[in-house]
Formats: structure tokens, C-alpha cells, sequence
């Protein structure tokens, strides 16, 4: 079973519930969390903001794909996935400092696949772990915006309703075709080379640490964090990827210095 949950505070991830719903022929559910369901998908709405509930992992699920509306300080209209957690001794946006919650890497890999095929003329990509809510439950957010001209497009809201439905169906017939699964480390926010390296030969990312993530302002690292995105994910990864020009020297000889720690093979992007 793979639970779809949206928050009935996010007006975007309920209009892309219902589209989800209408186009697939789910049965509408009047009471409790549920709210619609078909055979292996199971929809639920929450009344609090999905950053930070842990209402989830209460529910049978297999995965969980969070609906959501993207922020984005630039404005660029996007499809984006991405895993959840805190790198950092901050927890700004729900979930607990230095704790990251189980990846779907697979799953992951098929959303965004299936908003790549999408006709939206919009940045489809990964982004980096971040935010809540902490969770055991394998779980990633799928989300629309950037600006309200996309958020207040009905098509291409659809896009994104129907890529989720469509990779959730395809992981729930089989495990979806893919090179390896594999952490990304360094790059942006929006690591552009690792979603390629997903799109174009099939590498499942589980958690991606980006390079502001790596070193804190007083000197320290995140890099032990590894060993729990090692852990936490449905699918153990195996190997790191490394955005090689992104990271300054003392980054790159202290992650290789981890990676070896952790008897974890690794390539250079």
C-alpha cells in the first residue's frame, strides 16, 4: 500500500489530491484521515501542516508521498522530489537537528521520472534533503511552484498529480528498472547533476547532502550524518556520488576521509 498525503492547509496539494482522485476513479472515504482510496493507494488529508506532523507513520503503508506546494525564492516554476531531514543543528522546518527520515529512493527515482515526461515547460528536478517531518515510514514530497503562475495552473498541476499516481502504481507492480542506488554529496540545492545521472542512467538518489550542508559556520562538519543516510533508506545505498567541483579542498579530503571510514565507494561527477 502507498499512502498519498496531503495537508488541507497547503491549497495546492488539495486541488492536486482531488485531480488525483477524479482522473483515477478512487472511492471517496468520509471518515477519519482517509479521504480516498483504490486498490494499493490510499489518500489522506491532514488538518496541520505536513512539515510538521508525525501522524504518518501511524498509517500501513509501504511509502508515503507527501503532496505539496515548492517555494522558491527565485520564483522559477518547478515539478520537484526530494527526501526529508535536517543535515544541521537546525530543524527550522519541522523534523529534529541532525536526523534524517527513511528514503524511497526508487519510488523517488519514478516521480521524478514521470514529471521529467511531463509537457510543462518547468524545471523538473531533484532537491536536496531538507525539512520535515521526521519519519520511519519510507517517505519523499513530490510539490509544484515557484511562482503563483504555476501554482495556479490547472494543467500542470494535473501533471504532477498524475506523475505520482503513475510511479506509485509502476513501484507497486515491481521494483522500477535502475542503475544503482546511491547518496549525493555537494552541489546546490537543486544538484543538476545528479538529476541528469537519474534521467539519463537510471542512478536512484536516497539522501543528498548539497555543499552548504557539509561544513558549519564554526568550523565543524555533518559529514558523521552519512552513516545514517546509509541506514535510513528502504533500499541500502551503495556507493556516494560526489559533485567534485562544488566542494573546496578541505570538504573534498574530509568526505573521502568519511566515505573510506565507512567502506563506501564513490565516484567524482
Amino acid at each position: 500500500m502507498i499512502g498519498i498525503v496531503y495537508s488541507s492547509q497547503d491549497g495546492v496539494a488539495v486541488r492536486m489530491a482531488r485531480h488525483m482522485a477524479v482522473s483515477n476513479g478512487l472511492d471517496e472515504v468520509t471518515e477519519g484521515p482517509m479521504k480516498y482510496r483504490g486498490e494499493g493507494i490510499v489518500v489522506y488529508g491532514l488538518g496541520e501542516p505536513a512539515l510538521y506532523t508525525n501522524a504518518p507513520d501511524l498509517f500501513v503503508c509501504e511509502a508515503i508521498v507527501f503532496l505539496s506546494k515548492h517555494a522558491s525564492q527565485a520564483g522559477v516554476a518547478s515539478f520537484t522530489t526530494h527526501s526529508l531531514g535536517n543535515w544541521g543543528d537546525e530543524a527550522k522546518l519541522g523534523g529534529k537537528p541532525k536526523e534524517l527520515s527513511t528514503a524511497t529512493p526508487l519510488l523517488m527515482l519514478q516521480v521524478l521520472r514521470g514529471m521529467a515526461a511531463k509537457g510543462a515547460e518547468v524545471e523538473k528536478t531533484y532537491e536536496a534533503t531538507h525539512h520535515g517531518p521526521l519519519m520511519r515510514t519510507p517517505c519523499l514530497f513530490a510539490e509544484l511552484g515557484g511562482n503563483e503562475r504555476i501554482t495556479g495552473n490547472e494543467e500542470a498541476l494535473g501533471e504532477v498529480a498524475d506523475a505520482v499516481f503513475a510511479a506509485a502504481t509502476q513501484f507497486l507492480d515491481g521494483e522500477p528498472e535502475h542503475e544503482k542506488v546511491v547518496i549525493g554529496i555537494g552541489g546546490t540545492h537543486y544538484p543538476g547533476k545528479f538529476t541528469r545521472l537519474a534521467l539519463d542512467k537510471g542512478y536512484a538518489f536516497s539522501h543528498i547532502m548539497p555543499k552548504h550542508a557539509i561544513t558549519n559556520a564554526d568550523g565543524t562538519d555533518n559529514l558523521g550524518m552519512l552513516s545514517q543516510a546509509l541506514e535510513r533508506s528502504s533500499v541500502r545505498p551503495e556507493a556516494a556520488v560526489l559533485d567534485w567541483k562544488s566542494l573546496n579542498s578541505s570538504a573534498k579530503a574530509e568526505t573521502l576521509k568519511k566515505l573510506n571510514e565507512l567502506g563506501l565507494d564513490y565516484e567524482k561527477v
